[in-house]
């Protein structure tokens, strides 16, 4: 299987863009209000659905041919021991530090039903009957659901030719459309939608079915004119209509920036590939689960400790530290599971 380096540097990147878009909405990263960084953080510039169309893109290229087509058991068991003890301990701290700081579940039945609906992956999909504890959680849940289907989708795929392939992607985009629209937003059980649009965009990688730019320059002219193309979406087209923005023309632009990473030619492609971007994108969906943990803590401290009346952690010194050592950590994990 070809790897794509630079890949794995999107996902930091996404990563840390939500990571300090939470932040940003917790207290945090007030300075950066009104300042452009700012803009492209709150916006966002990159969305959960990077990560649904980049695996989605990855597994298909990984399990494009039959004989690397895994058991269902053998794939649900390895990506369940990978990801969910690190959503339990999650969704249990989060779960103590919520009970301790407010009287939000002050309810016992309702503690139990919001602890028990976390715990099963179930709050995605029915939010309004519990507390959000580990918010980020949403996104593993429907992980989970796409991951269920992607050795039979794979082995579907693999039989189907290149005007089919195309038929199906165009057709995942227009059932986007229309669940959108029908809904005024999209839910998150749908969200996975995108996983299958990437798994189809993979397999059309796979199979040349996409002409992309055969000179390095070329390739870096697309990616700057698609992560223009972004700024002006996420700041003009979103005052427009914000969830055709948000649902549909964002994931557009990150399936494209997708196959020009994926082209691996170009400076871009160079900087992006650098071995410590690279580490750091192999553990930031860890950092994407954690992140929420981080906020808990350091709002513990300004609620009990610093009472509001001085808040250390909103300075960009500070940011800067946190980041670094919440990565650093996030790193360490990843060894030690490994």
């Amino acid at each position: 299987m070809r790897y794509f380096p630079a890949l794995d540097t999107l996902r930091f990147l996404a990563s840390l863009n939500i990571v300090l878009l939470h932040f940003s909405s917790s207290d945090l990263l007030s300075y950066a209000k009104g300042t452009f960084w700012g803009t492209i953080i709150n916006a966002p510039f990159f969305t959960a659905d990077v990560f649904f169309l980049l695996s989605g893109f990855i597994y298909s290229i990984l399990f494009s041919r039959k004989e690397r087509v895994p058991k269902l058991k053998t794939f649900m068991k390895e990506r369940f021991r990978r990801l969910y003890p690190l959503h339990i301990i999650c969704t249990l701290i989060i779960f103590a530090i919520t009970i301790y700081r407010t009287h939000i579940l002050d309810n016992t039945a309702y503690a139990i039903k919001t602890l028990a609906l976390h715990i099963s992956l179930l709050w995605a999909f029915v939010p309004k009957l519990g507390f959000h504890l580990n918010q980020p959680s949403w996104a593993l849940s429907v992980f989970f659901l796409c991951y269920i289907l992607t050795p039979s989708f794979s082995r579907f795929l693999n039989k189907l030719g290149k005007n089919f392939l195309w038929l199906l992607f165009l057709g995942s985009w227009a059932l986007s459309i229309f669940v959108v629209l029908h809904f005024k937003e999209m839910p998150n059980a749908f969200r996975g939608i995108n996983f299958f649009s990437g798994m189809l965009l993979g397999k059309l990688f796979f199979n040349k079915a996409i002409l992309l730019p055969r000179k390095a320059l070329l390739n870096d002219l697309f990616l700057f004119a698609v992560a223009t193309l972004q700024c002006l979406n996420i700041c003009l087209f979103s005052k427009v209509h914000i969830v055709l923005s948000y649902h549909i023309a964002a994931p557009i632009l990150y399936s494209a920036i997708l196959l020009f990473l994926a082209n691996d030619k170009g400076i871009v492609v160079k900087i992006l590939s650098i071995s410590l971007l690279r580490s750091l994108g192999k553990v930031s969906f860890y950092a994407y689960l954690l992140h929420s943990v981080v906020i808990e803590f350091l709002h513990l401290y300004l609620d009990k400790i610093a009472k509001w009346q001085y808040n250390p952690f909103d300075k960009p010194i500070a940011t800067l530290l946190i980041i670094i050592f919440f990565y650093g950590g996030c790193a360490m994990y990843s060894r030690w599971k490994r």
